[in-house]
């Protein structure tokens, strides 16, 4: 019998540290071009993950970061296990959340950071969006499934009433910013207008004849978080550790950002090797209305929107519905 119990005690043991051993090595996470993705840029450059990884005992834990070019991409990548996280702007995340609700579940994470849209127009005839016509074309990055559209069919149905939500939706074009900025300053081509985002729209504004005529703030009262980052249900509960690390890692890029503004504008200099001047970076996430947070903002709102206008078919009730726990102690929206 004391055999027997020795061996199992024996077994209890091998098996609890191949439980320990049995979270990730590697973690590959999927980010896209533009200010809103900083944090990945600092925590990547200052190994942020990997420092809280080995803090939670998990060792030396390599992290991949790569950009892709929108939401798409990122989760065709997750739903086939080549990634382990997406993120994306809340439109792409919420139609992922509500299709694999059953196949292949999956939540946010968390957030990590809010920066205001604007969209800007060079055609001297545009006050607002009551002032487009069939002869103007908006770019943005993703029709009907990025941030910028839902806002923009937000701001239609506040305008226009629910029915006509979708009443622009004609009128815009899928452009990655740098090229949409390119075709609006051209003053050349049919985009003549382009929901925007920091860095792009504060060079965009600075041009003659260019202004803007929609805010995010005209559309909600709260900020809104530009992107979340997701992942499957399957790779959180086989990884607490090493999900929590990322989510650290993340806070800690963040405040990191918040606490020294110029040295984060200049590390993104460095690592986007854009060729924006550093002072305009700096003027762009020291703008009224940015805040880098984990803090998930206005998901409430836009996922209600998408479900009431049919984008959706999972009715939310609230921000915590399509997050993991983790995230739940967070001032939300």
């Amino acid at each position: 019998m004391r055999m027997r119990m020795a061996g199992l005690a024996l077994a209890i043991a091998v098996l609890a540290s191949g439980a320990a051993r049995a979270e990730a090595n590697k973690v590959r996470i999927a980010i896209q071009p533009g200010l809103a993705w900083l944090p990945f840029l600092v925590a990547d450059d200052g190994h942020l993950i990997e420092k809280h990884a080995k803090a939670a005992g998990l060792g030396d834990v390599a992290v991949e970061i790569r950009t892709v070019s929108g939401g798409g991409v990122m989760n065709d990548a997750l739903l086939s296990g080549n990634l382990d996280f997406a993120s994306s702007g809340i439109p792409a995340f919420m139609v992922i959340w509500d299709k694999a609700a059953t196949a292949l579940p999956m939540k946010a994470v968390c957030a990590f950071g809010s920066l205001p849209f604007d969209l800007v127009t060079r055609d001297p005839k545009i006050n607002s969006i009551k002032d487009f016509t069939d002869a103007n074309k908006i770019a943005l990055p993703t029709v009907k499934a990025s941030g910028q559209a839902i806002v923009l069919e937000m701001a239609v149905a506040k305008e226009f009433g629910q029915d006509n939500y979708a009443k622009l939706d004609p009128l815009t074009i899928s452009r990655g910013h740098p090229d949409a900025v390119a075709a609006l300053l051209s003053g050349k081509g049919e985009i003549d207008s382009h929901f925007s985002a920091p860095p792009y729209q504060q060079v965009e504004l600075k041009a003659p004849g260019i202004r803007s005529v929609l805010k995010t703030s005209d559309v909600l009262d709260q900020p809104l978080s530009n992107g979340l980052l997701y992942t499957t249900q399957k790779f959180h509960d086989a990884n607490p550790k090493l999900f929590q690390a990322v989510m650290d890692g993340l806070k800690e890029a963040d405040e990191k950002i918040t606490a020294d503004k110029r040295a984060a504008a200049e590390l993104y200099i460095r690592v986007t090797k854009e060729t924006t001047p550093v002072e305009q970076i700096l003027e762009a996430i020291s703008a009224p209305g940015v805040d880098y947070t984990i803090a998930p903002q206005s998901v409430y709102a836009m996922a209600s929107f998408m479900n009431k206008v049919g984008i959706v078919k999972h009715p939310v009730t609230s921000w915590k519905d399509v997050f993991f726990s983790e995230a739940h102690s967070l001032p939300g929206s």
